[in-house]
């Protein structure tokens, strides 16, 4: 179970692990997809922007200042600005000697470095305007460099400033709900990982407890054969003065008890096959009712011993039925077995085979000892028994049922005690009538 533990805590590390890693991806691709969409979204913003300024720079450089239109101008390139500056930018406007012929105040970028910029532009011949970054003291600044001629054929550079923090901000609270989603999805991930990996392992859980009971029990069902058949050979071993007919008598027990341990091993190697999928099945059309017969004219003579009777019901037309005819007769062998060893003398088993729609049902029928209502859905556990001291008695090794019922569920049928203590027991089973034409 320690080892189940550890494989359990191994696979929700391992889940846990895929993912956070698929979380952290997704998020790093998250993150750099909504910085370059704002970077782009901010450098086409800032490109209008310089072009108006550039448009209003040469309406204005035009513009009659003396007629009456002028102060609607001011009021409207005042309002231009405000906006400009509400959003954290502002704009210089050069000539073509780097001197400064409009501005907007702003303390982020010296104007030596901007003439620096404009350098760098003519200097990397580039054309249109030109977005850089510009790092101070941890701050972030975009700078639009904007080369214009005005109307009288004389260069002007205009330059937007634009102050980053609100983006900044905005970019790190994004950040951390992001990093917040990652620890709490990890959180989340090793939970459910856990449950997950739990419910994956219940199964493989549920059969090593199976397995583990299966092998105390047949450790216990195999040492008391043996001990038998040694106390037997000790005994004809020690007593020299014994008879032959006593002799005869402790090796007849000792041989029994062998037969018995044999029928243990045997069940308990089919039973393993049959875990394993190894088990021989080999379906084909089958008659039911044809193999009823038959166990029933096999088991005839076990019968006699106890001055039983076998009677058998079956219809004129076959019970065609799709499986494996060596193990339908073993399952019937078992029912009539059972019968027989836990009813009294000159009682009677009954095989009734019959269609209804599209199944076919068999019952085998006993006017036995039966069986408790608290037993009925025991019965067909390994090694389980209703009477343990009668059912050694009569040879039972406690796998009977269990391997009846392994035979009906790899047939695609249903197995069903019907009983009531004193009056008998009905095994009833249920088999998918064969497709196609019978």
């Amino acid at each position: 179970m320690n080892s189940l533990k550890q494989l359990r805590l191994r696979l929700t590390l391992i889940n846990a692990a895929v993912l956070i890693g698929l979380l952290v991806l997704c998020t790093i691709f998250l993150f750099a997809f909504l910085n370059i969409n704002q970077a782009s979204e901010t450098g086409r913003a800032m490109e209008v922007s310089c072009s108006q300024i550039a448009g209003n720079m040469r309406y204005f450089e035009s513009a009659d200042k003396s007629g009456d239109e002028w102060d609607d101008v001011r009021v409207n390139i005042k309002a231009f600005t405000e906006g400009l500056k509400s959003n954290g930018e502002a704009f210089i406007i050069w000539n073509d000697r780097f001197a400064v012929t409009d501005k907007m105040e702003q303390n982020r970028v010296a104007e030596g470095e901007l003439t620096n910029i404009i350098r760098r532009y003519f200097a990397e011949n580039r054309t249109g305007a030109w977005i850089t970054d510009y790092r101070y003291s941890g701050q972030i600044t975009k700078i639009c460099t904007y080369p214009v001629v005005n109307k009288n054929g004389e260069l002007r550079v205009v330059q937007l400033v634009k102050s980053m923090d609100e983006e900044s901000g905005a970019t790190e609270t994004i950040l951390r709900v992001l990093a917040l989603i990652v620890v709490f999805g990890g959180m989340l991930s090793v939970g459910i990982g856990y449950v997950l990996s739990g419910h994956s392992l219940k199964p493989v859980e549920d059969s090593m407890d199976r397995q583990q009971e299966f092998l105390a029990n047949a450790s216990h069902e195999l040492r008391t054969p043996i001990a038998v058949i040694r106390t037997n050979l000790d005994v004809v071993r020690n007593d020299k003065a014994m008879t032959d007919d006593e002799r005869n008598s402790w090796l007849d027990n000792a041989y029994e008890e062998s037969k018995r341990m044999q029928q243990i091993v045997e069940d308990l190697m089919f039973l393993a096959r049959a875990d394993a999928g190894e088990a021989p099945y080999t379906p084909a059309k089958v008659d039911a009712g044809f193999v009823c017969q038959e166990v029933a004219e096999r088991m005839l003579p076990i019968a006699a011993q106890k001055e039983m009777m076998i009677l058998w019901e079956l219809p004129d037309e076959p019970l065609t039925v799709m499986g494996d005819e060596a193990l339908l007769t073993q399952l019937l062998v078992i029912f009539v077995d059972n019968a027989i060893k836990y009813s009294d003398r000159h009682t009677t088993v009954r095989i009734k085979g019959a269609r209804m729609d599209r199944h076919v049902i068999i019952d085998v029928a006993d006017e036995g000892i039966g069986i408790a209502k608290a037993d009925i859905d025991k019965i067909f556990g390994r090694f389980y028994r209703v009477d343990k001291v009668r059912s050694r008695s009569q040879g039972g090794t406690g796998l009977g049922l269990s391997i009846a019922k392994w035979i009906v569920d790899i047939h695609g049928g249903h197995v069903e005690a019907q009983s009531e203590p004193g009056k008998g027991t009905v095994m009833r089973v249920t088999l998918p009538v064969a497709e196609g034409k019978e």
